[in-house]
């Protein structure tokens, strides 16, 4: 039996979509292949994570940027994460090292307690897959740190 997942609290200048919670189900075999694309929804005024999994052992979002929208600098205390680029270019900046440039295709491993952020730098839309580890959701905003010319 399926039991509905804790939504976490994220900050209020980020749009939550809970609309797709259930369809993934691990007793649905038919169900555990699925278009990415589904999950790719936007809104002009701000970020949008749209919630696809979770079971306490991984969960899988979708963040969904606007051009010149971003998914703030922050820390996930407790939980791993890999972000799949699926659409655009971001700037991506993964703790003290200098921003990178991420495209489709391009991934990026974040050890839990490793501040990183992610900013759609381009005139298009940009869409990433963020699979995370066990482990409570946390999400804490911290300071950026200072500019530093990309790598």
């Amino acid at each position: 039996m399926t039991t509905t997942p804790e939504i976490p609290k994220l900050p209020d200048d980020e749009k939550v979509v809970t609309d797709f919670i259930g369809t993934i189900d691990p007793n649905n075999l038919s169900s555990l292949v699925f278009p990415l694309a589904k999950f790719q929804h936007f809104d002009e005024m701000m970020p949008t994570v749209v919630l696809a999994y979770t079971t306490g052992q991984i969960g899988m979002v979708v963040w969904n940027l606007e051009p010149g929208q971003q998914n703030d600098y922050h820390v996930h205390p407790t939980t791993e994460h890999l972000h799949i680029f699926i659409e655009g270019e971001c700037e991506y900046t993964l703790g003290d090292l200098p921003p990178v440039i991420t495209r489709v295709g391009d991934a990026v491993m974040v050890p839990a307690g490793i501040a990183h952020g992610i900013r759609n730098i381009s005139d298009k839309r940009a869409s990433y897959v963020a699979v995370a580890s066990p482990g409570p959701y946390e999400k804490n905003r911290v300071e950026r740190p200072a500019e530093r010319t990309q790598a």
